[in-house]
């Protein structure tokens, strides 16, 4: 299995036909590192989720919503600084209420942007 779970997914599962369960209690450095996978795994499921299905998209937004709590909590970053930053990110960049999509850019040779796409996004290289 090899991943973080959920607080009560080890007696369930003894309860449910599990001989024998290896687990162990993570750091703070491993529980960030293991949350952010998780994030990745609940990320890629809802990915898979059709738009018009809200039961299904709720349930998954949940469990994002949830780890980002749990990081912003191991990482002493409180909601109060998150809202900040999302403030700041808005003034200075804006944010998706017109829901553009760029499908191409052509820059400039000397485009300070080249550099920053280039380590963002694969297909740039």
């Amino acid at each position: 299995m090899k991943k973080l779970v959920r607080d009560k997914i080890v007696d369930n599962l003894l309860k449910t036909g599990a001989k024998k369960i290896n687990s162990k209690i993570l750091d703070d450095k491993q529980f960030f590192k293991e949350l952010k996978n998780k994030l990745q795994e609940e990320i890629d499921e809802l990915k898979e989720v059709d738009y018009r299905d809200i039961k299904n998209l709720t349930n998954e937004l949940s469990d994002i919503q949830l780890l980002i709590n749990y990081l912003s909590k191991t990482l002493n970053i409180s909601v109060k600084n998150l809202d900040k930053m999302q403030k700041e990110k808005a003034i200075k960049v804006g944010n998706f209420d017109k829901r553009i999509f760029v499908d191409t850019v052509v820059f400039r040779d000397n485009s300070k942007w080249i550099k920053y796409f280039e380590k963002s996004y694969e297909e740039v290289k």
